[in-house]
């Protein structure tokens, strides 16, 4: 849904106007984008967000996939960093899990300083980004591609 975000997708609204666009569309799936704000450990949190899946999944007769990142969608940037460092000239390197970084948007501006990374600047990275490395590099989206592999054959 355009124009959906963050804390609006817990809005009756959306557990009206989902089924709808569903059909109306005839997609035959829903990708659910949502930040878990924590690690994975925070059971509460992880539960919290898992049960408002299948809550807004059964409006569409349970056919999504969520993609749900551990802080924030940001975090899959790390995954690929030499697409950020070609784009903003930057010369970071990384390592790690890109879903352990608490808080990405900052940390991503932290690295900028000529042209400076702003959350607007999101969708254009993600365009140019190698998905390939980011499946290497993420565990967490990895296992999403594999189930949206699984729902595309």
């Amino acid at each position: 849904m355009k124009g959906i975000r963050g804390h609006q997708l817990d809005s009756p609204k959306i557990r009206r106007a989902l089924p709808v666009e569903f059909e109306d569309s005839g997609c035959k799936f829903v990708v659910y984008i949502r930040d878990l704000d924590g690690f994975k450990s925070q059971d509460d949190k992880l539960a919290a967000k898992q049960n408002w899946f299948k809550e807004l999944d059964a409006t569409v007769n349970k056919q999504g996939l969520l993609l749900l990142n551990i802080w924030e969608l940001e975090a899959l940037i790390f995954a690929d960093i030499d697409t950020f460092n070609r784009l903003y000239k930057t010369n970071h390197t990384f390592k790690k899990d890109p879903m352990l970084i608490i808080d990405p948007k900052e940390a991503l501006k932290a690295l900028t300083s000529n042209k400076k990374y702003e959350e607007s600047h999101c969708p254009e990275i993600f365009k140019h980004l190698n998905i390939d490395e980011v499946i290497k590099n993420c565990s967490c989206f990895s296992e999403f591609i594999t189930e949206f592999d699984k729902k595309v054959s």
